[in-house]
């Protein structure tokens, strides 16, 4: 009896033995699916982790690429405005003074602004194309030129100008402004030089970002105003003043109204 229990029970095991080896290389249609299944997750799982860090790593990047192309384009208006000054210093030295703010047409009526007048002595502009300042400024004649904007007179600032006739520079109608009203009574003979310097600072342009006229119209600020755009102004929006002695002074903080009066009287001026 022990001899056949034995016996049997070893039968059993061998069978169960068999039954296990059996199914360890007997191939399951259902572990394919399970296998792709995990496949799947495993590789959206990496790609989520990689577009993650390309996202976190654009973010880390973008700051400093914004901040270098910020920086070469405040630069840039500098430029622009020193460009303007060695125009204005032609003009005196052609004229004997700084130009009025803006001419009289021949019939009698508001000309064009001070910037037409400079135009010709910029590098690169076509005189033929420029408006004719004995008109004024939208006279028939002189909209059939065009009267596209000079791109010195462009902000560098605005990456699509809304229009090409747009200009962001204009005169300080201020008794200190070395760009005077044609009818004004003060001296207008400025021995002034934009390029050499001259013993009485006097302003001659500003640039202000967030406020545009068209580039041939007798169109200026008033104290007041630049006051107010000085309120307003950032770090990436600065307001830049140029001085008949070629010093510029940019500003990237707002500041108290009688600290721009200051600026513009030339009792606080600095590079």
């Amino acid at each position: 009896m022990m001899g056949k229990f034995s016996l049997k029970f070893s039968k059993e095991k061998i069978g169960a033995s068999d039954h296990t080896d059996g199914s360890r290389f007997r191939h399951d249609p259902a572990d394919k699916p399970r296998k792709w299944a995990v496949i799947l997750v495993v590789s959206f799982a990496v790609f989520l982790l990689l577009g993650a860090c390309g996202v976190i790593g654009g973010a880390l990047l973008v700051p400093v690429i914004v901040d270098v192309s910020s920086t070469a384009r405040k630069q840039q208006v500098i430029q622009q405005l020193e460009g303007i000054g060695e125009a204005l210093n032609a003009y005196h030295a052609v004229h004997g003074r700084y130009p009025a703010s803006y001419t009289r047409a021949r019939s009698g009526q508001v000309g064009c602004s001070w910037r037409v007048l400079i135009a010709s002595h910029l590098p690169g502009v076509d005189a033929s194309r420029l408006p004719v300042s004995s008109q004024t400024w939208d006279s028939p004649d002189n909209l059939r030129l065009g009267l596209t904007v000079p791109r010195v007179f462009v902000s560098p600032l605005v990456a699509v100008p809304p229009t090409t006739t747009e200009t962001h520079v204009f005169a300080v109608m201020h008794q200190q402004s070395a760009i005077s009203h044609p009818d004004s009574e003060k001296e207008t003979a400025h021995t002034g030089n934009v390029a050499v310097g001259d013993s009485q600072k006097k302003i001659l342009a500003v640039y202000l970002p967030n406020h545009t006229a068209h580039w041939a119209a007798p169109v200026d600020m008033t104290l007041k105003r630049l006051q107010d755009e000085v309120a307003n102004i950032t770090p990436e929006s600065p307001v830049v003043f140029l001085f008949t002695d070629g010093s510029i002074v940019a500003l990237e903080k707002p500041l108290a109204p009688f600290l721009v009066d200051d600026i513009v009287t030339g009792l606080s001026l600095s590079r």
